[in-house]
């Protein structure tokens, strides 16, 4: 979509509005990386609204307390558990953007093009009404297309070829082979009955 329709919102219903919105709500990879950068405070977790996002400002505190109380061993090991996990969550930032990104996709479609089921819907009811024509039709297709197998028609189609009403169409090389042979006809009628070369 080119950058002057992207910004111009038209406030309706259509995919139009739907996708200026959902650009507005989805994560961006820059900033999740550009959050990753704070990861002792967990702001790249908690900007994708990942879980466990309070575990590393928590350790973060932890380490800052057992270097006051001169605890140097336990603060590293702190420290070097917190790098680890830093950079798996590097390493996944880009799956947990994508999979967010997809979510808020579905879910606002969906929340805009179904609207939901009463809340005492059980199914379509036998009404025992007789159907209408269009619904005859419905069925009748319905019935043909359920009867065919992949690649063969139905038991009931008409057995003639052609192109008049009932009759089931020509295949492409059907097709083909019915064009050579009326080119050929057209030949061989044209060799028995040349035209007079002279009149008198």
């Amino acid at each position: 979509m080119p950058k002057a329709w992207e910004k111009l919102d038209l406030q309706g219903a259509g995919v139009q509005s739907l996708q200026i919105r959902l650009q507005k709500l989805q994560k961006k990879s820059l900033w999740g990386y550009l959050y990753w950068c704070c990861f002792p405070v967990g702001a790249h977790r908690f900007y994708l609204e990942q879980p466990w996002a309070w575990a590393f400002p928590l350790v973060s505190v932890a380490i800052v307390a057992l270097a006051f109380l001169g605890l140097t061993w336990e603060a590293v090991g702190f420290a070097v558990a917190l790098c680890v996990a830093a950079l798996w969550d590097l390493s996944r930032i880009g799956l947990w953007i994508s999979a967010y990104n997809k979510d808020l996709r579905k879910a606002s479609w969906f929340a805009r093009q179904t609207p939901a089921a009463p809340a005492d819907y059980q199914g379509r009811a036998d009404t025992r009404e007789h159907p209408t024509q269009w619904q005859r039709e419905l069925q009748d297709y319905t019935q043909t297309k359920e009867s065919e197998r992949a690649g063969h028609p139905a038991a009931n189609a008409p057995g003639r070829k052609g192109f008049a009403p009932g009759q089931r169409r020509l295949s492409f090389a059907e097709q083909e082979r019915l064009l050579a042979e009326m080119a050929k006809s057209a030949k061989s009628t044209a060799a028995k009955n040349p035209p007079d070369s002279a009149e008198k």
